[in-house]
């Protein structure tokens, strides 16, 4: 418990927070705001008024993992993530900043299951997962309690406002994540904020370009570009009432933003990569079609399906 409370903070004055009973509780008396403990290294931040679009992608988040037949099988997907995807994240996470075993403090932000701070808590002094969906966090619980992996922090949050304390984090992580949210500016602040000096952050994001307008527009994207942003957001959400949204709210971005929004947080060195990863295309009908579009997707920058967003403080 000591612990996780030593990096944890109020959301609302960034104070310490003190174990009391059932609860933490801001150790500045002139806020005294209470957070619910849901188990030992699980807590809960998340404030019950959210903007609409966070609010969309909770609920489709919480749909996709209250889905029980998916729990029971989320082992067989954690192996399949190790062969298909670990060592490709590793390796590009390890380009610019090594673990330490008994010294690097680990977040991983949307963490759903926690597959990859799980993967890597035998490297880490801790590992941090904060999602704001319940359902994710109950399975990532499971998992990690069935494996006797100890050294965790589970948080029931927004990375809008992260309840951790300044300058906490060695590395973090977003696996598709900073795009859920109109303000993405607010969250990649808040994570230079708790990330150490010389801390990374690494993110990856749908990229803005022919694969956002054509076949991701089958799940809703949003890209995010002055006019196609306001025309997507009013068919998306206005005309077929967020129907197709399937992973919620979700923007697509140019590099050149993604540069502006980091440099404008305080990174001082930023780098938007494409990023290196399995691409499967389920959702194209023959192998041929399916072939095609993988060299696109992996040969041309105007068709990179996600690239990569590395922030150093």
């Amino acid at each position: 418990m000591n612990q996780t409370l030593n990096i944890l903070a109020c959301t609302t004055c960034k104070s310490p927070l003190l174990k009391k009973n059932l609860h933490l509780a801001c150790s500045s008396t002139s806020c005294n705001k209470k957070y619910k403990i849901i188990a030992d290294s699980f807590f809960s931040f998340l404030e019950t008024d959210q903007t609409s679009d966070t609010e969309l992608s909770i609920e489709k988040w919480n749909e996709f993992y209250s889905d029980k037949t998916k729990f029971e099988d989320y082992e067989k997907r954690y192996q399949v993530y190790m062969e298909d995807n670990f060592s490709n994240v590793y390796k590009q996470i390890s380009e610019f900043k090594n673990f330490e075993k008994n010294k690097t403090v680990f977040l991983e932000i949307g963490c759903g299951p926690m597959f990859l701070a799980r993967a890597l808590s035998n490297q880490c002094k801790l590992v941090v997962g904060i999602d704001f969906s319940m359902e994710a966090l109950k399975t990532a619980k499971a998992m990690l309690e069935r494996n006797k992996i100890k050294n965790y922090l589970l948080i029931h949050g927004d990375i809008k406002n992260i309840p951790i304390r300044n300058d906490s984090i060695d590395i973090l992580y977003g696996g598709g994540v900073i795009e859920h949210f109109t303000d993405t500016s607010k969250a990649v602040k808040e994570l230079y904020r708790v990330l150490k000096p010389n801390g990374i952050s690494f993110n990856t994001v749908p990229h803005l370009n022919i694969g956002s307008l054509t076949y991701r527009q089958v799940w809703g994207n949003i890209p995010n570009f002055p006019v196609l942003k306001q025309i997507a957001e009013f068919i998306h959400i206005k005309l077929l009432k967020s129907k197709h949204m399937t992973f919620g709210y979700e923007l697509s971005f140019l590099a050149s933003h993604l540069k502006y929004i980091h440099k404008k947080a305080g990174f001082k060195k930023t780098i938007v990569r494409k990023f290196e990863t399995k691409l499967m295309f389920e959702f194209i009908p023959t192998k041929f079609l399916k072939e095609s579009m993988s060299w696109l997707a992996n040969s041309i920058p105007l068709f990179w399906p996600m690239i990569k967003v590395i922030g150093i403080k």
